[in-house]
């Protein structure tokens, strides 16, 4: 049995707890508070963070945390060779092909064929009964992706930020479901940079790290309060997907 633990779901990034994690945090910040009072009066404060180029094409199962892996691993270890050709009866037949292809025992074959999965092709190639056995965060995660992805790559995170506090956070399919005073848009890399709060937020602009859509000027005013919310970030116990 592996003794990696698996996290609440609300560590991982990008999804919607880890979002609701960063506003409790937010909330819980008297620095923050101090430094962002007035920031949203007479103005709309809200923004939007787009998260693009999220590796869903080229990263697999297997370079999910390692707690993930071997939380499927051993999901599969744990069952007779008999009890994986009954989970594989409703597979689909290009899954049930790869699988035959492979070599080493039917457990080690199928655990190859999941882990070789590309995270963009996960929701599609897991039939609901292996879906039903998988680990609960693995599902919990597969769900996010199914929900909260857009244009097959990009996560649009939406915080209603407002005199000091955040009053509420969502994750959004389509930009102007909502309406928003501000959008920072960046590269996932770039973001996982400011999640871990090894960036302040203004020196990546000014370096084109990041593009902001928005009256730069009134960012540029509360600055300290814009650094205060990577500070933060950082200091979210955090996971990465990716």
């Amino acid at each position: 049995m592996s003794t990696q633990r698996l996290r609440p779901i609300e560590q991982y990034f990008p999804t919607q707890p880890w979002l609701e994690a960063y506003r409790n945090a937010i909330n819980a910040d008297d620095e923050y508070a101090a430094e962002s009072a007035g920031w949203g009066i007479e103005f709309d404060g809200s923004f939007v963070f787009q998260i693009e180029n999220v590796p869903l094409e080229t990263n697999t199962v297997g370079d999910l945390p390692p707690e993930i892996v071997a939380a499927v691993e051993e999901m599969l270890a744990e069952r007779s060779e008999a009890e994986i050709e009954s989970l594989l009866a409703d597979a689909p037949t290009d899954v049930r092909e790869s699988v035959d292809s492979r070599n080493g025992s039917l457990e080690e074959r199928v655990t190859d064929e999941i882990l070789a999965t590309a995270m963009a092709d996960l929701p599609d190639r897991l039939w609901p009964e292996l879906r039903a056995e998988l680990p609960d965060l693995l599902a919990a995660l597969i769900a996010q992706l199914e929900e909260n992805v857009a244009d097959g790559d990009t996560v649009y995170a939406y915080l209603d930020l407002h005199d000091g506090e955040c009053r509420g956070v969502e994750t959004v399919t389509e930009r102007d479901e909502l309406e928003y005073g501000f959008r920072l848009v960046g590269d996932y890399e770039r973001w996982k940079t400011l999640v871990r709060g090894e960036g302040d937020v203004i020196d990546m602009l000014m370096a084109g790290d990041f593009e902001i859509d928005g009256y730069m000027q009134k960012i540029l005013q509360y600055s300290d309060a814009a650094a205060r919310l990577g500070e933060i970030s950082g200091n979210v116990d955090s996971r990465f997907l990716f």
